[in-house]
């Protein structure tokens, strides 16, 4: 089979936190035995260096927190780049210091983690993924914006358009951790337009990483 990974995979199968996700991620990721497992260019090229990006403005953020009581987070000019979600995470991650005993080794642990992402980004990449699909300057605008007037999200709207048009030349199955955007009723809205409906009449199956269990 064909998996047409969204960006939640490499980064649960990247990141050593504890999720119950990431050893869900890494656990699929680590079994694909004869499949084949695609990354868009979207991901690849913007998305993922993106992230990684965001990840450096959180890690310092956290370290300018522990080493100064008196820094005010998200006061830097490369935190303006985090998003809601990086902000909770960066806070969470303060709070756990706070709470933890041995506060040296949970600030080692925490840079490591952070240290590594780049390298197991690339390890990920060069070990596991079978194809990059669909230059992002080829993704079908008018399919990107019909996802995405539901969506209300540029980016999974560029990542979902890839995988249905790469599914138009090769039958494949997105897997997603996003069980809220990522749906069949979305991509069923793309079979409401007359003229997209036309030009991809197969739409593929989603799966969802929650649902993973190792066979």
């Amino acid at each position: 089979m064909r998996y047409f990974l969204d960006m939640n995979l490499p980064v649960y199968f990247c990141m050593q936190f504890g999720h119950d996700l990431e050893e869900k991620a890494k656990s699929f990721i680590k079994n694909k035995g004869k499949h084949s497992f695609l990354l868009c260019d979207y991901i690849m090229s913007r998305n993922l260096p993106r992230w990684l990006k965001r990840q450096k403005s959180i890690l310092f953020e956290f370290n300018q927190k522990v080493q100064n009581e008196e820094y005010e987070v998200f006061s830097s000019n490369q935190s303006k780049d985090l998003f809601p979600k990086d902000k909770i995470f960066t806070n969470r991650l303060l709070q756990s210091y706070n709470k933890c005993k041995n506060k040296k080794q949970f600030i080692g642990n925490i840079n490591q983690i952070f240290h590594l992402l780049q390298v197991r980004i690339n390890y990920f990449i060069r070990s596991y993924i079978d194809e990059i699909v669909v230059p992002e300057s080829k993704i079908d605008f008018k399919l990107k914006s019909c996802l995405n007037t539901w969506l209300r999200n540029d980016s999974d709207a560029r990542t979902i358009a890839s995988g249905v048009q790469e599914h138009n030349n090769k039958k494949l199955t997105l897997i997603t951790a996003d069980k809220k955007d990522w749906t069949d009723e979305l991509l069923k809205e793309i079979h409401n337009d007359l003229d997209l409906s036309k030009k991809y009449t197969s739409l593929p199956k989603i799966e969802y990483l929650q649902n993973y269990s190792q066979k």
